[in-house]
């Protein structure tokens, strides 16, 4: 299942699956797209996406893959992709391009395709307790889904995000915030205090930048500089019109 709370104008997601590992069965996806529209329909200024206990999430549901594999392979094949096209991938299409910032506070251990979605958010702060395994090659002998190839391509380059995928190694919560995976990497007791402080910080911003600039940061990776620079002056010129910069133009100004 997936809990909601809330703290002024921040939602809170946490994922609280039937065992401590937080599996990611097909329940737990469809509450999830669920709750991610429905707290930015509630008017959530910010969303932190986190697990219940020690465990940020252990993927996908392997035993209700075993199921389906009982059936044949053309169950198994059909029954995953439909999974994925229905429930999988809408989330992170979401996360990844959310109206509101979406903060991601990994908690413990995030394995398989629950990195798409931790890695997806706009900060990700993790526990020192915490570890990122990709563990769908070296295990299943499948390959990384839900949005990971694009989140660890874009935030290690090609020889990190390969040697992650191939080999299947535990990143440490450290290691990963020295590789560049992660925003910060704090100690456990830390983490949803500082997960909450950046969201309110974010929730305080207008969503026009912070929306603006995401996409900016998405679209420089395959921009020549030329287009990236023309893309910033049009932002801009659309930007700087709110009163938001406006009164704090002034407010510097009066300094």
């Amino acid at each position: 299942m997936v809990e909601i709370s809330w703290e002024q104008s921040v939602a809170i997601l946490t994922m609280k699956g039937a065992t401590p590992w937080n599996v990611m069965d097909r329940a737990m996806l469809e509450q999830l797209g669920a709750a991610l529209p429905e707290v930015v329909a509630q008017g959530a200024r910010a969303i932190v996406l986190t697990g219940a206990g020690r465990v940020f999430s252990a993927g996908g549901d392997v035993h209700a893959f075993n199921a389906l594999a009982q059936e044949g392979a053309d169950a198994l094949s059909s029954g995953i992709g439909m999974l994925m096209e229905e429930f999988g991938n809408p989330i992170a299409r979401f996360i990844a391009g959310s109206p509101v910032p979406v903060i991601s506070a990994v908690n413990g251990p995030c394995a398989g395709g629950a990195m798409g979605y931790a890695l997806a958010a706009d900060i990700v702060l993790c526990a020192r307790s915490a570890y990122f395994l990709v563990a769908q090659v070296a295990q299943l002998g499948v390959a990384p889904d839900l949005g990971i190839n694009w989140v660890i391509a874009r935030a290690l380059g090609r020889p990190r995000a390969l040697g992650m995928a191939l080999l299947g190694d535990r990143i440490g919560g450290e290691q990963a915030e020295q590789w560049g995976l992660v925003w910060r990497c704090v100690d456990d007791t830390e983490l949803m205090p500082q997960a909450l402080a950046c969201a309110h910080k974010l929730a305080a911003l207008p969503k026009d930048a912070i929306a603006e600039c995401r996409r900016l940061v998405d679209d420089a990776a395959h921009m020549s500089i030329k287009e990236s620079l023309a893309a910033e002056r049009e932002v801009q010129r659309s930007l700087v019109r709110s009163s938001f910069f406006r009164e704090a133009c002034a407010k510097f100004a009066a300094k």
